[in-house]
């Protein structure tokens, strides 16, 4: 029968195999970057102009009404989903706070259903999208960063997606600022008037001029332009705060304004902002194996060391 003290030693060598083990595999097992949880719950984005203009397209005259205008993002996570990437399913709108009846107050709505990387924000795989004004769902290749930039966010320029567009425009680093003691990294978007009619057919993307004179051309084109400014928590990627200024007008081929479409400047409510830096400090919060991982390998060697001391130690006579 083994000494006692052979017995704690083998088992303190057995703890300390473990111990080792653990803390070398606890980096590869323990998702230790801020990547999109799956429990993330529903996020949104109000932005809010009080006095915007936009063209009532329901209404076969057209006309421009200065009134609040509403744009709102809605995101929800779906399955399917995996470590590395989860089905976004991203509702935006845009909807006048007026007294019109609500086909007329309703400017645009869609649905995007796509793939995205958790750490990068990006999309995976092309978008399914659809519209209220147009039934037949479209398959959209895939959105770059939009609602969530890669994590850790670099000080550096980004293409962010622009749903006008269909597409994306850079946004260029502008600068860093702390609020509720969180990092914000802030980027700004601009971009230059631009004929969506070129870009891909839509009910809305073309119109006719109907004082056009003699010999001019009467066909209108939908430009657009915007700039954004983005404020984008550091660690998590997730967008906190927003600013938007678009410019949506019908003009002539060579780009001349003929009628406003959509002037909006609005900047994200207050309130959201609190709550998504909430959820930029949940997504954030996410296990820190480092120092744990080395400090049980440590522990693991000494009490190996230990126990195979004890172990090799001559018995009394």
């Amino acid at each position: 029968m083994l000494p006692t003290s052979r017995v704690v030693s083998v088992l303190l060598m057995g703890v300390g195999a473990a111990l080792l083990v653990a803390g070398a595999l606890a980096p590869r097992v323990i998702q230790e970057d801020s990547r999109l949880p799956l429990d993330l719950g529903e996020l949104t984005w109000t932005v809010r102009d009080d006095t915007a203009e936009s063209m009532v397209l329901a209404d076969p005259n057209r006309p421009v009404v200065t009134t609040p205008v509403v744009r709102q993002t809605h995101l929800t996570l779906e399955e399917p989903s995996s470590e590395e990437a989860v089905m976004a399913r991203v509702g935006t709108t845009q909807l006048r706070e007026s007294r019109q009846e609500e086909a007329q107050r309703l400017i645009s709505a869609q649905v995007w259903s796509y793939g995205v990387n958790r750490v990068t924000g990006r999309g995976t795989g092309p978008a399914v999208l659809s519209q209220q004004l147009a039934s037949p769902t479209e398959e959209v290749a895939a959105p770059g960063v939009w609602w969530k930039f890669p994590s850790p966010v670099a000080e550096q320029g980004y293409e962010v997606f622009d749903e006008t567009l269909r597409g994306t425009a850079p946004a260029s680093f502008e600068g860093v600022e702390e609020r509720e003691g969180r990092e914000l990294y802030h980027f700004r978007q601009v971009i230059e008037p631009t004929n969506v009619a070129r870009l891909y057919p839509g009910v809305f993307n073309t119109t006719d001029f109907p004082e056009a004179g003699e010999g001019e051309d009467g066909r209108g084109f939908l430009f657009h332009s915007a700039t954004r400014d983005y404020y984008v928590d550091r660690a998590s990627g997730l967008v906190v705060d927003l600013r938007e200024r678009i410019d949506d007008y019908y003009g002539t081929a060579d780009g001349t304004k003929r009628e406003q479409v959509l002037a909006f400047d609005g900047r994200l409510e207050p309130q959201q902002s609190e709550d998504l830096l909430a959820a930029a400090q949940r997504v954030a919060d996410r296990p820190r194996v480092g120092v744990w991982s080395w400090a049980g390998i440590g522990f693991g060697v000494a009490l190996v060391a230990l126990g195979a001391i004890g172990a090799l130690r001559p018995g009394r006579r």
